[in-house]
């Protein structure tokens, strides 16, 4: 299924609509909920909003913060954190969509970036899947996080032709 997804930086008038999405307590255990993410202050944060035919579809945060050098030893990644899909477009291809739009929003927004890297919970069986189908690697590094045993996962952005 093709949707039509936009990556975003976050606007205050996408807070009305973050009041209105669920997660599950499942979902909960490996991300925090959006609001909650937004309450994390910091200049190296650049919360994204995944928009579907302009709704709100999903959310995450883009962090250069030294926290990214757990993953990698990149100076020029950029590590992602707290993606979640809003229920009503779980099992659309919205995460896989927003992951491939990945790269063209890194060249928009932070151009010096030609990596990507998250933290993926080995428990968490579906979301390494779709971070895998969408384009990131694994590359056998682990780390303990809060929660148990991470799989650190990377999306390398190759530099666009001018």
């Amino acid at each position: 299924m093709s949707n039509s997804i936009t990556l975003s930086p976050y606007q205050p008038d996408h807070q009305q609509a973050l009041q209105f999405y669920p997660l599950t307590p499942e979902q909960l255990e490996y991300t925090e909920h959006p609001l909650d993410l937004l309450k994390h202050d910091g200049h190296s944060r650049t919360p994204v909003t995944i928009l579907s035919r302009n709704q709100i579809a999903g959310f995450f945060v883009l962090d250069v913060s030294d926290e990214r050098y757990s993953y990698t030893e990149n100076p020029n990644s950029v590590l992602m954190s707290g993606f979640s899909i809003h229920p009503d477009f779980q099992g659309q291809g919205v995460a896989e969509d927003a992951i491939r739009e990945l790269p063209s929003f890194i060249h928009q927004q932070f151009p010096q970036f030609d990596e990507v890297v998250l933290g993926v919970n080995e428990l968490n069986e579906t979301a390494l899947h779709v971070y895998l189908k969408a384009g990131f690697t694994d590359e056998g590094r682990r780390y303990m996080g809060p929660k148990g045993q991470q799989y650190a996962l990377h999306l390398y952005v190759p530099k666009e032709d001018n």
